[in-house]
């Protein structure tokens, strides 16, 4: 136990937590929406992903995720965890971690804890949200082998097992999801920029890791099912140009990427103030008095729903499609001309060109979620411990931010436990009610208690969706009508 609390190894402590954590989400969720469709096709789950490679979507490993996954929960039970845990453990060595130990790590568990509702339902409690969390990993873990390669020289037999597990995570990155597989691509240009500049070495890995990923990327943009999808349910989207396609998503994009994950933009904005504050003293005064103060302001703006200010939050007023471009050009700003140390700033310009590049491309996509913003927001996480690290503080200064750290998990977890105990009480009661209705089909109309609040994404089915009533009915074996079950809303303390 010592050597695990050693500050060196305490990253295994949070990664226990973190499994413990999402084992007890996992375990209390049960399968919703697509998940109950997948679930029926998982006899023949390579045969089913072909044939929706041809039919309808060019994601194939995210179907194949889908078929293998969704009809063996309990397989899901242990996968859900254990990614979360890799993606912590990945976070730690991708950021390099040299100074605040604990503090680095209770912070990444913090943020972790803290994305949006709306993120955390789609892609932490969902199979099929997964799809997203499965390539956020391999793309963290591929960053972690670039780093190794820039900052050690590994021997012959490591140097091919690292290029060949690079190649690996970027062809099922490519099949998996559109921006996450795009923000690759530009990534290692970026790459291969650097290394021509800089370590000319690296190219013999990252020309073949280029070529890997265009050609995943353009296996699943040039399938059958992806072009059907375009042709036929995004029609009229399909049909803008450019510019119209920018204009109708601009205001989603500023909700999707600033307004609705206050709690990461803000801490990621007070850490940056932090090293304005303490480490760029002495710099180009003017940019770095307005730049702490737009910092200050936006922790302001993120948290102005609290007030009831709806002109601030709002991703659709021109306040907030204004404020936040203006804000990203302060970033570039403070990363290129206030950060001294070039390891730094070099990192800083890399993750937030990733973190932005993975949003801005869904600009021009039909179909624009809150889960196609979980790249972003886990870039920003990475950033945020980069620097924090960086910041030399006082021991006071350390311990108040450790603990505010720790306040920020110990609270969302108390309140997530909850939540998901309540999901857990009502799935029981679920299967209650629906072994009732199996056993008395006499009963034409099926009434099934809504899930609580903000917990399960699509858990619940409105009467005009006739695709997920029927699969719900099928997965779980009523014998009733679909259009007669009904999902009903239930008083949640």
């Amino acid at each position: 136990m010592k050597k695990v609390l050693n500050k060196k190894n305490f990253y295994i402590l949070g990664a226990l937590f973190i499994g413990i954590l999402f084992f007890y989400f996992t375990y209390n969720t049960p399968l919703a929406g697509d998940d109950w469709g997948y679930a029926l096709g998982g006899n023949h789950p390579i045969k089913n992903a072909i044939g929706m490679y041809n039919s309808w979507s060019g994601r194939f490993f995210s179907e194949l995720w889908g078929y293998l996954i969704a009809p063996r929960k309990y397989l899901w039970n242990i996968i859900n965890p254990i990614l979360f845990m890799a993606i912590l453990v990945g976070i730690y060595y991708l950021c390099n971690i040299q100074n605040k130990y604990y503090s680095c790590v209770i912070l990444i568990i913090a943020l972790m804890l803290n994305v949006s509702k709306q993120i955390r339902m789609e892609t932490y409690t969902w199979i099929m949200g997964n799809t997203y969390v499965v390539p956020l990993c391999l793309s963290i873990y591929y960053f972690a082998i670039i780093r190794k390669l820039v900052s050690t020289r590994l021997i012959s037999g490591r140097l091919k097992v690292a290029a060949i597990t690079s190649n690996i995570l970027l062809f099922i990155i490519g099949l998996m999801m559109e921006n996450i597989a795009a923000t690759m691509i530009l990534s290692i240009i970026i790459l291969i920029v650097y290394a021509i500049m800089t370590r000319r070495y690296l190219l013999k890995y990252l020309i073949p890791n280029l070529l890997i990923s265009i050609i995943s990327f353009l296996i699943m943009r040039l399938s059958p099912g992806s072009a059907y999808r375009l042709q036929v349910d995004n029609a009229e989207f399909n049909k803008l140009n450019i510019i119209d396609k920018i204009v109708v998503n601009y205001p989603n994009f500023i909700e999707q990427t600033f307004t609705n994950n206050y709690y990461i933009i803000s801490i990621f904005a007070l850490i940056v103030a932090l090293y304005l504050i303490l480490e760029a003293k002495g710099k180009n005064i003017l940019l770095r008095y307005a730049s702490i103060t737009i910092q200050l302001i936006t922790i302001f703006v993120s948290f102005s729903f609290l007030l009831g200010n709806s002109f601030l939050n709002d991703g659709k007023s021109i306040f907030s499609m204004i404020y936040w471009p203006l804000y990203v050009i302060d970033i570039y700003l403070i990363f290129i001309f206030l950060i001294d140390d070039h390891v730094l700033k070099e990192r800083s310009i890399f993750y937030i060109t990733i973190a932005g590049s993975s949003v801005i491309s869904m600009l021009l996509s039909p179909v624009y979620g809150p889960r196609s913003s979980l790249y972003l927001v886990y870039y920003l996480i990475i950033l945020s411990v980069i620097i924090f690290d960086y910041i030399k503080t006082n021991r006071t200064i350390g311990l108040i931010f450790m603990i505010f750290f720790l306040l920020l998990v110990l609270t969302r977890s108390y309140r997530l436990i909850n939540k998901y105990h309540l999901v857990g009480l009502r799935e029981n009661e679920r299967q209650e009610i629906i072994k009732y209705y199996i056993e008395h089909p006499e009963d034409e109309e099926v009434y099934i208690p809504r899930m609580p609040i903000e917990t399960i994404h699509s858990a619940d089915i409105e009467p005009n969706d006739i695709y997920h009533l029927e699969v719900f009915k099928q997965y779980y074996n009523l014998p009733q009508k679909a259009e007669n079950i009904k999902f009903y809303y239930v008083e949640d303390k």
